[in-house]
């Protein structure tokens, strides 16, 4: 009978452990965290620099918290605790007096920033996915 060779399959073994040991909840869970604080930290300063300044107290309470697992649903949320942040978001009216002379536009900088990371986040986890399945690819160095 014809002989075809020894084959190595030591590095398909290794491979599949590496698979297997990614796929273990955990590892996911921490990819997952990974991305999602990096694209709320894109969002974070985002806002920030759109933020404008005239005491620095609305730029400097912009906060995010830490990511929150509630079920198969992961979130982080971005807030300002200054009480006059949703005015300069969304605009308002001047009043004086008690009536109504104008109209300040918002600065939307929150809105717009979501915007932003909404355009990004496809490429964002695109490379940090790449980089995950590349660790299992090749095993961490």
């Amino acid at each position: 009978m014809a002989s075809w060779g020894k084959c190595d399959f030591s590095e398909f073994k290794a491979m599949a452990d590496r698979f297997r040991s990614a796929a273990d909840i955990h590892a996911s869970e921490r990819f997952t965290r990974e991305v999602l604080l990096e694209l709320g930290n894109m969002l974070l300063a985002g806002t920030k620099r759109r933020t404008p300044v005239d005491t620095g107290k609305l730029r400097g309470n912009w906060f995010i918290t830490n990511v929150r697992q509630r079920g198969d649903v992961f979130e982080i949320e971005i807030y300002n605790n200054t009480e006059y942040a949703p005015w300069v978001e969304n605009g308002h009216r001047i009043v004086v007096r008690g009536k109504t002379v104008g109209w300040c536009e918002g600065f939307f900088m929150l809105r717009l920033s979501v915007t932003d990371v909404e355009r990004l986040a496809p490429e964002v986890i695109g490379k940090r996915s790449d980089e995950f399945l590349k660790k299992l690819m090749e095993g961490s160095k």
